[in-house]
């Protein structure tokens, strides 16, 4: 017999801040990446994941950016996956498909 369980999360203040700044830095990273894919597309050009993130580890080094390397590498890699993920239309014959 399985057992299901519920848990909640709370954050201490630390951690509270922390989640908040990652989010703020996740959300930075994905609007400017949406808005860098728009600008490519009105050029008739292409950006991908890939070229996104070599772009984003250049832009940790520069010092105006220095609050990027504040967020794992991970997590802002991630945000740019959802993102390419997120604009990619669905497959054919999926529901939804009009």
């Amino acid at each position: 017999m399985l057992a299901g369980r519920r848990y909640r999360l709370e954050f201490d203040l630390g951690q509270r801040l922390f989640a908040e700044r990652l989010g703020g830095i996740c959300r930075s990273v994905w609007n400017t990446g949406l808005e860098q894919r728009r600008a490519y597309r009105r050029r008739g050009a292409f950006i991908g994941y890939v070229e996104q993130c070599r772009q984003l580890a250049e832009a940790k080094k520069d010092p105006d950016c220095a609050w990027l390397a504040e967020a794992p590498a991970q997590v802002i890699q991630q945000t740019l996956k959802g993102l390419e993920e997120g604009i990619q239309p669905a497959p054919a014959g999926r529901p939804g498909d009009g």
